[in-house]
């Protein structure tokens, strides 16, 4: 090859990686909790919501930096447009103030773009008036436990009941439940089943309700701020989560962890 050939090729081998990061943007900061959510964010930045991004960003060529921070920091910092994105929460109109989720035509969430879909249960302490059939809530005492700065929080109260939600972890939320600070928690992540099973502060003083208090999709939910600066991009990226989703080797992945949690 002339020289002048290879310089020019040389020059364009060079330029690649460059175009494609300036294609990209600047590099995005998303921030998941910083309590465990296994198996789906870790405080450590392992997991599986981490893991999908990660593999969605390789699609899109984007740079992802992911930080933890207590939920209602991440959304606050979500609003103000510090963080570009959350990882892991529901849709709920709370949040559609200031993020949004992938959606459809109509604007509703679109479950096809979303991260993944779970439950969120309920647990009772034993002896107490309280019950739970997965659609009337029994609780002569109105008092339920739950972690600050979840959506359930608002359901709950929607339902006329007092919530306590100073707990930031599911094992302050049974450590108050067992203390009979309510008959009634409502706590995120699979966490506190496996502390019901394992702690023997819980073990014959709360009980899993059978069916669970409410199942959600969970999305990469963007700001605002971040959306209307770059919409085409993170509409790429949701795309990618849902391709990367679909594939056999992150379906490998995930569904062990999933059936193992379920299952426990």
């Amino acid at each position: 090859m002339p020289f002048a050939l290879r310089s020019i090729a040389l020059a364009v081998t060079m330029a690649a990686p460059l175009a494609l990061a300036q294609a990209a943007g600047a590099p995005l900061k998303f921030c998941y909790e910083d309590i465990p959510q296994a198996p789906w964010t870790m405080p450590d930045g392992t997991g599986l919501n981490i893991e999908l991004l990660k593999r969605a960003a390789r699609i899109t060529g984007d740079q992802i930096n992911f930080v933890a921070r207590p939920w209602k920091r991440c959304e606050e910092e979500t609003r103000t447009g510090v963080i570009d994105a959350m990882v892991g929460p529901s849709d709920n109109p709370r949040r559609r103030t200031y993020s949004r989720p992938p959606t459809k035509a109509d604007g509703s969430q679109d479950p096809e773009r979303a991260m993944y879909r779970d439950h969120v249960d309920l647990y009772l302490r034993v002896d107490s008036a309280a019950s739970w059939d997965g659609k009337t809530l029994v609780n002569p005492r109105k008092l339920v436990v739950a972690q600050r700065g979840y959506y359930i929080v608002d359901m709950l109260q929607a339902r006329g009941q007092t919530v306590i939600d100073t707990p930031k972890t599911a094992e302050e939320g049974l450590r108050l439940l067992a203390a009979g600070s309510a008959d009634v928690a409502v706590l995120m992540g699979r966490d506190a089943e496996n502390l019901l099973k394992e702690d023997p502060r819980f073990l014959g003083r709360v009980v899993l309700a059978k069916q669970p208090f409410a199942t959600f999709d969970f999305h990469l939910m963007v700001g605002n701020k971040a959306y209307d600066k770059e919409p085409k991009r993170f509409e790429a990226i949701w795309n990618a989560i849902a391709k990367v989703r679909a594939t056999a080797d992150y379906q490998r992945l995930e569904q062990p962890l999933v059936r193992q949690h379920e299952h426990d």
